[in-house]
């Protein structure tokens, strides 16, 4: 990589009262409403039978619970189809290089290179890099550096020159100015798409083990 060199006891009274237990009445489904509404017609009076007029309205009530309840099923079903067609949208994809906000490095067999950008020249650079465990494995200086997009070369070696496996690490940039205050630093990492993986029912790119949300790739390449 270039440049980078009392005892306290509590009593319980054996006759305490059971703790309250709350039961959650079930929802009644649009079959228990229509067995709720043949009953009331079984049972109802032949000398005084129950009026038209709050008939219509129960077989209204039952009507309009029967569509919401296809409506809910449609809606599942749509955005079951929609969440499938985006895996499938997502494919191509694969094998491609995309370009993230974080500070993720996706180590192979080559040396990889770091992105980031500083707001500000900065008159001191430093690097950091973490293997998984988040331990730091390679610190280096990089230097003075003007403001704006920057990027180093990671040999893929660790501070004693040890060639480090591949896997997933992370790196850190510190910058200050001339007069010591912190210059904010914007980290991106690149990283191969090497397949689709679903998670909580969503489709995600997936980069090793890393898993990236579609809507957090800023560039492809």
């Amino acid at each position: 990589m270039a440049t980078v060199n009392a005892a306290t006891s509590s009593t319980i009274a054996s006759a305490a009262a059971p703790a309250p237990v709350s039961l959650k009445q079930p929802d009644l489904g649009k079959n228990d409403f229509l067995n709720l509404l043949v009953a009331q017609l079984k049972n109802q009076d032949p000398l005084k039978p129950m009026d038209s007029s709050s008939f219509v309205a129960e077989l209204a009530q039952f009507s309009q619970l029967e569509q919401s309840s296809n409506q809910s099923a449609l809606l599942g079903k749509v955005l079951d189809a929609q969440n499938s067609s985006l895996q499938y949208s997502l494919l191509p994809l694969v094998g491609r290089d995309v370009s993230i906000q974080g500070a993720v490095i996706q180590l192979g067999t080559t040396p990889t290179t770091l992105d980031y950008s500083l707001s500000k020249d900065a008159a001191a650079v430093s690097l950091s890099i973490m293997n998984a465990s988040n331990q730091v494995i390679r610190t280096g200086t990089l230097g003075p550096q003007g403001a704006g997009a920057q990027k180093v070369e990671w040999d893929g070696q660790d501070q004693n020159g040890t060639m480090m496996p591949p896997g997933t690490y992370t790196y850190a940039i510190a910058a200050q100015d001339a007069q010591k205050q912190a210059v904010p630093v914007t980290t991106t990492s690149r990283l191969t798409v090497s397949g689709i993986r679903v998670e909580d029912g969503q489709p995600k790119l997936a980069a090793g083990d890393t898993t990236i949300d579609p809507s957090a790739v800023v560039e492809f390449r």
